[in-house]
């Protein structure tokens, strides 16, 4: 799926036209590094409709440390992060979730794209067979999800653990080890 389109900033909302503006402005600054926080904030809640038809809300893991991760299935990168992510939950099994948040749904680049750059369901779906998990939860992102977190870039991840607070957020792809790092300090 391509992300370039003749016209496609005119059919993006001003807030995704904005993060991502952000998102290359950060990558120019920094030299493409992403930012790693640790935190101990409380997570904020969401409300999304999985691709299996239930309903999931930060709720719905407690007790559990989660992996949060907002992604595009068009972004290269992702394919390396699928890759970390389902090497540290294979390692930790069951002591965690993992929800994959699509941020290029409809809803948050806008009816205007006429389904030409917003991802379905169906090729959510086809990422996760491909690079993925058939323990992870996946839902595009219907309820900003990516807005409430302050997600900037594409590919980034966030741990919360077991009672609701963020104890780790990466702008940005993470690769292994500092998510595995932030897990050992969570998972019991």
């Amino acid at each position: 799926m391509s992300i370039s389109k003749p016209n496609l900033h005119k059919q993006l909302k001003p807030s995704l036209l904005v993060m991502l503006t952000i998102t290359v402005i950060t990558a120019l600054m920094t030299g493409g590094a992403s930012k790693l926080v640790y935190s101990d904030r409380k997570a904020p809640d969401f409300s999304l409709k999985t691709l299996d038809g239930n309903q999931v809300s930060l709720q719905s893991f407690k007790g559990k440390p989660l992996i949060l991760w907002f992604m595009a299935d068009w972004c290269p990168s992702c394919v390396g992060q699928a890759g970390a992510i389902k090497q540290v939950s294979s390692e930790y099994g069951n002591k965690l979730n993992v929800l994959v948040v699509d941020l290029w749904a409809a809803q948050n680049i806008g009816q205007d794209a006429q389904g030409l750059n917003a991802e379905t369901g169906n090729d959510l779906q086809a990422f996760i067979a491909k690079n993925g998990s058939p323990q992870w939860i996946a839902a595009l992102d219907t309820d900003k999800a990516t807005i409430k977190y302050g997600i900037t870039q594409v590919d980034s991840t966030v741990v919360v653990d077991g009672n609701g607070k963020i104890a780790f957020m990466n702008l940005g792809p993470s690769g292994y080890q500092p998510l595995k790092d932030a897990l050992t300090k969570v998972v019991v």
